[in-house]
């Protein structure tokens, strides 16, 4: 236990305590605030000794003499007796042994502090690291046990809040950028080797905002200096992190811009298009990595015989592929006709090799445009052409199924041609694809080829190398009601992902409008800011932080782990990389080595050296 000097009170014996919950009445000279950590030694009767370890979720005044709220008026002038007391609700967080019992009342109340406060938060069991979670009441950290981070425990973090106020994001950042941009993260990820094997796919779905990662932030300066707790600077140092900047091992991708046919330029405003990759899929990888079913996502599209459509016609695709002869940008043929001995089964046809064919031997596919058009044809031949590819379905559901083809040719068009290449996973530990500027089906489309992808290449493999997705508006691919493939996807990634190492971070303005099975199989659960009317969906959190939430500021979470029994409140540092344009900062590291490449290049050629200024 802590020296006297920690003494804030004693418990109140007035009312009753028990193994949950006690309440202490404040020693006149305490300062305690909410969330702040205390403990009380108890002695049994048969002399053993055990320590109940708490935090303060409420705080509650009174005038003891007091019968009339006029009384008030007349204690303070003195001419009425009373006693001002002031008293702390406690919730207990933990009994050390483990042996259940109320704390006796009378009992002295001392902060949690040095060896105390990690007993309290379950520090002392984290044995396979800790991974800091923010800045508790009293500046120091609050950390997650890296088990139920990392896949080995548990694994996955929902978080939950309202959009542009709980900083959903910003916090899933602060998260990865311990684990991917700090010497403790090396740490905790199994050294420098399980660091670079690292990889985190993060959806920019808020204007170009997260394509700035990699740039300083020029606000973290200007804030830094502050007065108190409020220094950024210093708020990093109390985690471990002692020079906090921007993220350096980055890729960023965006769609490519709609008016370049032919070409791969990224569509970017706010950057350089030669800072950023453009991403697609060729129309071989379309068909083989069967993307067709990302094209039908909605409820009322998988619930009619049109999904069924769907699943006949992927098959048929795989069934007829063959490259074109003489190309290597991924262009195919689809073969007229097919042998009755080839196999039906998607999963065998996806991975054979396909052949190579003339265009004249069936229909040459370059673009999403020609893949509408030999639906077009198909369902103008006939109905021995259509029953072969459509199945035997009526031929309104045939016209259901190519009229929503014909819709996505403007939405999904630009994402699917020759030359176009998807996301890598190599050459960073962090890739930032941009969304923001896709209709709704193409963001959908995207994030489930995307994931299919990454999903399916960790079969087989293990935990490691791990695998963080970061996902915002998440009950737009999961919804609570409902099915599509991508939502069964997300749910099969929430349900087994932590054994094959795919850790999905996922955010929502409520929680009840996702797939249960997400944040039910999360091991972190994290709200901002909270809707008043959306409080009581979220069940981790006790009556009082559920009220408090909705008055959060930006910038403070509170956090329910597996090994911490009640959820606790913390801020986290602002960021020192740029979240949007108007805060990227010039990074001096990279204007250096832009200079340098320069200077080499113009010596190369025996030009002057731009360092003269000549």
């Amino acid at each position: 236990m802590t020296d006297a000097q920690n003494l804030i009170g004693l418990v109140d014996g007035s009312t009753d305590s028990d193994s949950r919950t006690f309440h202490v009445v404040l020693d006149p000279e305490a300062v305690v605030q909410l969330d702040d950590l205390v403990a009380v030694a108890t002695e049994l009767p048969n002399g053993r000794r055990v320590t109940h370890y708490g935090i303060v979720t409420e705080l509650r005044s009174r005038l003891e003499g007091a019968e009339f709220p006029s009384d008030t008026a007349r204690f303070a002038d003195r001419t009425l007796p009373a006693e001002h007391v002031r008293r702390a609700e406690v919730r207990v967080l933990r009994v050390v042994p483990e042996f259940f019992v109320s704390p006796h009342a009378g009992s002295p109340v001392v902060r949690a502090t040095g060896e105390d406060r990690e007993q309290a938060l379950f520090e002392d069991e984290m044995k396979r690291g800790k991974l800091p979670l923010g800045l508790d009441a009293t500046g120091a950290p609050v950390y997650a046990d890296m088990r139920f981070v990392d896949g080995r425990s548990g694994g996955h973090v929902s978080i939950s809040g309202i959009s542009g106020v709980a900083t959903k994001t910003s916090y899933a950042l602060f998260l990865l950028y311990q684990l991917l941009e700090t010497e403790q993260g090396m740490e905790l990820l199994g050294g420098r080797a399980g660091r670079e094997s690292v990889r985190a796919f993060v959806f920019n779905t808020k204007g170009e905002d997260l394509l700035h990662i990699d740039r300083p932030n020029s606000e973290f300066a200007r804030k830094s200096g502050a007065q108190g707790d409020r220094d950024p600077r210093k708020q990093w140092e109390a985690l471990g992190v002692s020079k906090p900047g921007p993220f350096r091992s980055v890729r960023l991708y965006a769609p490519r811009q709609s008016d370049s046919a032919g070409s791969a330029v990224p569509g970017v405003r706010t950057r350089n298009t030669a800072d950023v990759a453009a991403y697609g899929w060729t129309p071989e990888q379309f068909v083989r990595e069967q993307l067709l079913q990302f094209c039908f996502t909605s409820e009322d599209e998988r619930s009619t015989q049109v999904g069924f459509v769907e699943q006949q016609f992927r098959i048929q695709l795989l069934r007829r592929l063959k490259r074109l002869a003489g190309d290597n940008t991924g262009a195919v043929v689809i073969a007229h006709h097919v042998p009755s001995h080839v196999s039906y089964n998607p999963d065998r046809l996806a991975d054979r090799e396909p052949d190579e064919a003339p265009a004249g031997d069936g229909h040459l596919i370059r673009d999403f445009g020609d893949f509408v058009e030999l639906v077009e044809r198909i369902a103008s031949e006939g109905d021995e052409a259509a029953n072969e590819w459509f199945g035997h379905t009526q031929r309104g559901t045939q016209q259901a199924f190519f009229r929503r083809i014909l819709r996505l040719r403007r939405h999904i068009g630009p994402l699917i041609g020759c030359g176009l290449t998807p996301v890598s996973q190599e050459n960073a530990r962090m890739h930032v694809v941009d969304i923001s500027t896709l209709h709704d089906d193409a963001q959908r489309f995207v994030v489930g080829a995307l994931l299919e992808r990454v999903w399916r290449e960790k079969q087989g493999t293990g935990r490691d190398p791990l695998r963080f997705v970061v996902l915002d508006e998440l009950n737009k691919y999961a919804p609570a009601q409902g099915y599509s493939p991508l939502k069964e996807l997300l749910v099969d990634i929430a349900e087994r992902g932590r054994s094959l190492g795919v850790l999905l971070v996922g955010a929502q303005q409520a929680a009840s409008a996702v797939a249960q099975a997400l944040p039910r199989n999360a091991s972190l659960k994290v709200a901002g800011r909270l809707d008043a009317g959306e409080s009581d969906a979220y069940r981790f959190l006790t009556t009082s932080l559920r009220e408090r939430a909705s008055r959060f500021m930006p910038g403070t979470m509170v956090v329910s782990q597996p090994v911490v029994p009640e959820p606790i409140p913390v801020r986290f540092p602002f960021p020192p990389f740029a979240t949007n344009s108007d805060e990227a900062a010039a990074d001096e590291v990279k204007e250096e080595r832009r200079v340098d490449k320069i200077t080499a290049n113009l010596k190369a050629f025996g030009g002057p050296d731009p360092g003269l200024g000549l």
